[in-house]
C-alpha cells in the first residue's frame, strides 16, 4: 500500500505553513517576554531615581536660596524668575 502523503503527512494539515506559523508565533512570545523585562527594569529605575533625589535633598537639608540656586544653574527657570524669587526669599 503506497503512502500518498510523504513527508507533509508527517507534519499534519497545515503542512510547511503550520511549522512557519509555530516559528513565528515563538518569535513573538519572545519577543513580548523580553520587552516586558525591559519595561519593568527601567520602571524600577525611574522610581529609584526619584527616591533617591527626594532622599538626597532631605537629607542635606538645603535652604530655600541653595535650591533656588541650583534650579537656576540647571536651567529650569530664567533669570528673571530667579531675581524675583531671591527677593521675595530675602524679604
Amino acid at each position: 500500500m503506497p503512502c500518498h502523503g510523504g513527508f507533509t503527512m508527517m507534519m499534519g494539515p497545515w503542512g510547511w505553513s503550520g511549522m512557519w506559523f509555530g516559528w513565528l508565533l515563538m518569535v513573538g512570545f519572545t519577543v513580548a517576554v523580553i520587552l516586558l523585562i525591559v519595561w519593568l527594569v527601567r520602571l524600577s529605575a525611574t522610581g529609584r531615581n526619584e527616591n533617591t533625589g527626594e532622599n538626597r535633598v532631605a537629607q542635606r537639608n538645603e535652604s530655600a536660596l541653595e535650591i533656588l540656586q541650583a534650579r537656576y544653574a540647571r536651567g529650569e527657570i530664567s533669570k528673571e524668575e530667579y531675581l524675583e524669587m531671591r527677593a521675595t526669599l530675602s524679604q
